[in-house]
């Protein structure tokens, strides 16, 4: 009955019944990966919220490091967030869930290396283990490189994470730098992927999945610039993971209606449907689905059809 209740959902407009329907999370950024409500609460400080529109990366950053700098370093912050982001994803649904979890976060906490994965582990074990949970080891690109392999080598000889991601200032940097650690990442059979197509072209999402031998993209949506890249990334198989909110409020997509996402899906790509920066942008992945459905981007069938896709994105694995 699930997919009925699905479709039914979407077509009643209720939001209860949404959140009992399983559904995966697969872009998740873990520090923003909760209501903002939550951290305001825990930390008893009013947090500013994101303008509607950040035209550039620089906006966004300067946003991140406004509202949540000096949040990031209150003591048990990170304990506290991964839970908040458990919790959250538990309470919609989401059965199976990516979260990226940034190499910098024993910045934040006393824990290194595997006091990180335990932290994350536990708190998986303890909130929602009927979750299937992808610990995603995430990199910044304008992060010092030497201390940034040095960090993603110590993590990953823990053996606990199960994809990677390479996230920031698309614009920055060159991903030819990171091919040996993603040949190593997948020798130990992680899941790769890597933000691509969110500033920048068409092209560089090939680039990135052929350089780095991606599984996943993130984002990715500038691919729908280019029949030639949307065949070849259909053909490949490759999964784009979108965040339709996301894209709008950091003006990558004019509006709902006008996501590029339709036309990525009309040519044969995988895509899912997820929350990106939920402390950010707002909207649930629950959310995500009635924002799409009600812009007529997609029918209810079509959106069974997505929700289905990340369901299934890690089925062979």
């Amino acid at each position: 009955m699930t997919d009925k209740d699905f479709i039914k959902a979407l077509e009643t407009n209720d939001l209860n019944l949404m959140a009992t329907i399983p559904k995966s999370d697969l872009h998740n950024h873990a520090e923003l990966g909760s209501r903002i409500e939550g951290l305001e609460k825990w930390s008893g400080k009013k947090i500013p919220r994101a303008p509607q529109t950040m035209p550039s990366f620089y906006d966004f950053e300067a946003y991140l490091e406004t509202a949540f700098d000096e949040i990031l370093k209150m003591p048990g912050f990170f304990e506290n967030n991964k839970k908040a982001t458990f919790q959250q994803a538990l309470n919609d649904g989401v059965r199976v869930l990516q979260i990226s979890i940034d190499s910098r976060f024993y910045k934040i906490t006393d824990a290194y290396g595997a006091g990180i994965t335990e932290i994350v582990k536990n708190t998986h074990r303890n909130v929602a283990p009927e979750i299937l949970f992808v610990p995603q080891l995430g990199l910044d690109r304008k992060h010092e490189f030497r201390q940034l392999l040095y960090e993603a080598e110590t993590l990953l000889d823990t053996g606990y994470f199960q994809s990677i991601d390479l996230y920031g200032d698309e614009l920055f940097g060159d991903v030819k730098n990171f091919i040996p650690l993603y040949r190593k990442a997948k020798s130990r059979g992680l899941v790769l992927t890597a933000h691509a197509g969110e500033y920048g072209t068409a092209e560089s999402v090939r680039k990135a999945v052929e350089l780095l031998e991606l599984d996943q993209v993130q984002h990715g949506i500038a691919a729908s610039g280019s029949e030639e890249v949307m065949k070849w990334l259909a053909d490949h198989n490759i999964i784009l993971n979108v965040c339709p909110t996301s894209n709008v409020m950091l003006c990558r997509a004019e509006s709902i209606e006008k996501h590029p996402i339709r036309k990525l899906y009309d040519h044969g790509i995988k895509v899912t449907v997820n929350t990106d920066d939920l402390m950010v942008f707002n909207q649930s992945v629950s959310e995500e689905f009635f924002n799409l459905y009600r812009a007529k981007v997609f029918n209810g069938e079509e959106l069974n059809h997505i929700r289905k896709n990340g369901l299934n994105a890690f089925a062979t694995r």
